[in-house]
């Protein structure tokens, strides 16, 4: 079991792992705990060999409390009259992380195949490569390095395939199959977007806008304006805004989604890859999903690490 401890910063320092922890259940199987202030420890334990369940509570009792954790967000705990604990987000980081690794990755690796080996086909259908086949990369292939691109879409797909996101599923498709080319994660991160259940964002938002060349009446112009898309230029980048209504879920609000793009990205996807303005939004959107999905299946350790080595192969 590894074993941490709860610094009065919040902050957390490695102590010597430990077989036993006296005073907790058994029947909670702890792989990581936390030793916490006032007699209290948080219990890190798997469910079905790939699930994260946190339970804290008092050492020796028998009440105790689930948990969640969310990745780079910090957590306080309730001590009633002894006031509150609390988290810091990288604690939360490295608790999450010395727990993950010790699991299976979520998801099915043969349907994730199955489904990124269609969508590759798809893109190389209209050239002479025969087919495109993916091979877990190792030591028998010397010569090939590790993928990162590949490697994203893999994660991308498996996260939303497993919690059965299949609208996620549909901008990954459209970013994969349209605009991998331009939108690549083996040198550009995802440009930046924000959400948003109003007309417009919050004015922390509004004044990054305005600070990145947009005036105040081209901001305007997204309240007026019911056009879906919607987009205005400014000195250097385009904004575009897409009012997204979900196709899942019956009278949902929809979802006010925007997207800054530079210039020179925005003529790719334009001219290049010959998105429309929507598909534009999805696209990104999709590679963003991507990302963020390899970022956290990268804290299952060495098993998702070899696991998401994927090769091409042409033939």
């Amino acid at each position: 079991m590894r074993l941490f401890e709860l610094m009065s910063s919040g902050e957390i320092v490695r102590l010597p792992d430990s077989d036993v922890l006296p005073g907790i259940p058994l029947e909670f199987s702890p792989l990581v705990a936390l030793l916490m202030p006032f007699n209290r420890v948080l219990i890190g334990s798997s469910f079905r060999e790939s699930y994260e369940v946190w339970r804290w509570g008092k050492i020796g009792s028998a009440q105790w409390s689930e948990v969640a954790f969310c990745r780079n967000k910090p957590k306080a705990f309730d001590l009633g009259l002894l006031g509150k604990v609390f988290l810091t987000k990288e604690s939360v980081n490295a608790l999450r992380k010395g727990l993950l690794e010790l699991l299976e990755p979520i998801g099915d690796h043969e349907t994730t195949i199955s489904v990124l080996q269609s969508i590759m086909r798809k893109r190389t259908a209209g050239s002479e490569k025969k087919s495109v086949l993916l091979r877990p990369y190792g030591n028998n292939l010397e010569g090939n390095i590790k993928d990162v691109t590949l490697e994203t879409a893999y994660w991308g797909l498996r996260w939303s395939l497993h919690w059965n996101l299949s609208e996620s599923l549909t901008r990954m498709k459209i970013w994969l199959s349209r605009a991998i080319d331009v939108l690549d994660p083996s040198f550009l991160s995802p440009p930046p977007m924000w959400f948003s259940l109003s007309k417009l964002p919050d004015d922390q938002v509004l004044r990054e806008w305005e600070e990145s060349g947009f005036v105040a009446d081209q901001l305007r112009h997204f309240e007026l304006s019911d056009s879906n898309p919607t987009v205005i230029k400014g000195s250097d980048m385009y904004l575009l805004r897409y009012i997204y209504r979900f196709k899942d879920v019956f009278e949902a609000q929809p979802l006010y989604t925007w997207l800054i793009l530079n210039m020179p990205l925005w003529e790719d996807l334009r001219t290049k890859c010959l998105l429309s303005l929507s598909e534009v939004l999805l696209a990104c959107w999709g590679f963003r999903e991507a990302v963020e999905a390899t970022d956290e299946m990268m804290l299952y350790g060495k098993s998702a690490r070899e696991m998401g080595n994927l090769i091409v192969i042409t033939q």
